[in-house]
Parts: C-alpha cells; structure tokens; sequence
C-alpha cells in the first residue's frame, strides 16, 4: 500500500520534469535556430561556398539573406559576382550598384570595392584595368592594408599580363600574412616563373598563365616564342651540311591541311609547325592534327629533343642512351620517351627534375614550357 502511494507521487513527478527537459531543448534549439538564421549569417556561408566555387550553394545563402533583410549589402555583393562567374554582366553590375546603394559600414564598402574589381576583371571591356586600379585606392580607403583588395589587383595584373605588378601585389598578400595567403603564394610562384621565362609574344603571355598545354598552345610556342623556321633560316646560312625541311622550300610538298585545323583560332602557327616538320607534332596516321589534345610532360620532352637532334644534326635519339640506366622511378630505359627525357633533363639540362619522379603523363604547364625553351635557347647558344 505504501509502495502504491509512493508511485502515485513519483510518476506526476517524473512526467513534469520529463516535459520541462524537452521544453528546455525545444527553446536551445529554436534560440540556436534563431541565432543562425540572419543575413549576416546567410552571407558569411555565401561566401565560404563561392570561395569553393559551390555556386548554386552560395547563391541559395545570399537569396535567404535578402529573404531576411533586402537591403543587407553583403548579400546583394555576393549575388553581383555569381552573376559576373556566369557572364551576366548587367545583372552582375546592377546587383553591385544596390550593393553600394545599401553599404553602410567600412566592411561594406570595402566588399563593394573588391567586388567590383573582380567583376571589371572578369568582362575586360574597355579600360576596364583602369577602373580596377580606382576601385582599389577606394578600398584602401576602406581597409588600408586590405589582403583581398591587394590579392584581386594582382589577379587583374595577371590577367592583364603585367606580370612585374602582378608579383608585387602578390607579394603584399603574401606580407600581411593575412587573408588569402596561400592563393597568393601560388600566384606569387608562378609570376615569377613567367618573368624568369620572359614570353615576348602575346600569345605566349597568355599560354603562360596556362596550367596544361594542348598540341595547338605547343605550336604557338615552337613559332611565336623560340622562332624556329628563323633559327632554321639562320641555320641554312651559317652551317655547313645543315638542311631546311623541304616543306619550307618547296610549299608544293606540304601536306594539305587537315580539316581539324582549317578553322582553328591558330590555324596559322600549326600551319608553320606542320611546315617545320616539328617531330611529335606531326599529323596522326587519319590524317588529323588534333590540336585541342592535351600535351604531356614526355611528350613536350620528344618535341624539344627532336628539335635539339635536328639543330645539331646529331645522331639519331634512340641510340644515343640505349645503354643508359634510368634516373626515374617512372620510366624504363625501354620506355619510347627515354632517350628525349634523358637528353632534356640530363645532358641538356633543359628540363627538371634530373632523377626521382619525372611524371611523364602529367601536365606541362605555360610556364613550365616557356622555361624549358628558354633553357634549349641557352644550352644551344641561340640568342
């Protein structure tokens, strides 16, 4: 009888505590629920997902933001660049422009200034780095010392192939050790292989900043950047025994162009090419060019080291390591790129690395091929 009391009193006990404990994580969760759900929020998570090209994501973050407050500039700022990554230039500009209308702290104007850089950036119409380099003296209006607004000035320089500015700006991200850091160490990198490896052309400007080539970039290089058919030309006249191919001097043993390349962007650089007789960068047994293939670091190696056999008029390439043993991890002495890597990267010392891993199948960047033609120049003594 006692025990039956006892649970009479326990049970409306338990069951009250039971419902305040859940009514007490409902409210942690509705405040954490209402803690995150702001615009402030809404664009901080824009920004990280933009920053990791989750477009779509980041587009669903900046529209809940405007959802809460239309007129939150961050928002509006963030939804102007997803419009410019989709070419949508007027869209892009007007979202900038409530961006601004609607900026009303220092943060705010900042953001609109970087984002307007990089939109100018993106369309290149008109003086369009002119009006980036406005834009950023505004932003250091803002934020002096600003590592994003430094960081997209040395984009626009990059992309505007002025790559001396481009390095500097790179490098005062790079000592405000700050935001954006390892972006610009890369960037930094790489500007200062391009500046080492000196493109004179236009186009060689732009294949610079490449990350990996096709047949088509190569034979922009072979004649806009090393100019061959003049180091041939020059050739033909100074040494004894050398001969032009006799595609140069006799244009009716050309081979007819191949269709693939008839209405190519760079139709007259692979035409040169095809002209010079560059080996490895012959056309295929169906009679195609395929300039849009991807070119490899063993197959860069063969066109370079054709190049060097036939400047020299040396001996022919598979004979002259047969008997060498491999510095790589990842070719064989009876691989058929041996012979060409060996001669690039050992005895011409024009490409790298000389042992370990020489990663055959793997991208040859713009300025990884720029640097290796201007070391064949320099091992050949061509100025």
């Amino acid at each position: 009888m006692i025990m039956n009391k006892l649970r009479s009193r326990i049970c409306p006990l338990f069951f009250l505590i039971l419902v305040l404990l859940l009514a007490g994580c409902t409210n942690r969760h509705t405040t954490l629920e209402s803690f995150l759900d702001t615009p402030k929020h809404h664009a901080s998570n824009g920004f990280s997902f933009l920053h990791r090209g989750q477009i779509s994501d980041a587009e669903r973050e900046f529209q809940s933001a405007l959802r809460l407050d239309p007129f939150f500039s961050q928002a509006h700022c963030g939804l102007g660049l997803i419009a410019g990554m989709r070419e949508e230039y007027d869209t892009a500009f007007k979202s900038m422009a409530l961006a601004r209308d609607y900026a009303k702290t220092e943060k705010d104007r900042l953001m609109v200034a970087v984002g307007e850089m990089r939109l100018y950036t993106m369309r290149k119409k008109g003086k369009w780095l002119d009006r980036v380099e406005s834009l950023f003296e505004e932003a250091q209006k803002s934020q002096k010392g600003s590592a994003e607004a430094s960081y997209y000035l040395g984009e626009a320089y990059r992309q505007a192939y002025r790559f001396e500015k481009a390095e500097k700006a790179f490098k005062k991200v790079l000592a405000l050790n700050s935001g954006l850091f390892w972006q610009a160490n890369r960037q930094s990198r790489l500007i200062g292989k391009i500046l080492k490896a000196m493109p004179a052309s236009v186009a060689g400007k732009g294949i610079a900043l490449k990350e990996s080539l096709t047949r088509a970039d190569v034979a922009v290089l072979i004649v806009e950047e090393l100019k061959l058919d003049k180091i041939y030309q020059d050739l033909a006249h100074q040494t004894k025994g050398f001969h032009l191919p006799q595609e140069l001097l006799d244009s009716s043993k050309l081979t007819p162009l191949p269709a693939d390349v008839k209405a190519h962007p760079l139709r007259k650089d692979i035409e040169n090419v095809l002209q010079l007789g560059v080996h490895g960068l012959e056309l295929f047994a169906d009679g195609s060019f395929r300039p849009e293939q991807p070119v490899c670091r063993a197959e860069y190696a063969v066109i370079l080291a054709g190049i060097v056999s036939e400047i020299r008029n040396g001996p022919a390439l598979n004979t002259q390591f047969s008997e060498a043993e491999s510095p790589f991890v990842d070719i064989v002495n009876d691989d058929p790129h041996f012979s060409a890597v060996m001669l690039c990267t050992g005895k011409m010392n024009i490409m790298g690395p000389r042992q370990g891993v020489f990663n055959p199948g793997g991208d040859i960047s713009g300025a990884d091929a720029l640097m290796a033609l201007q070391n064949l120049k320099r091992a050949l003594d061509i100025h």
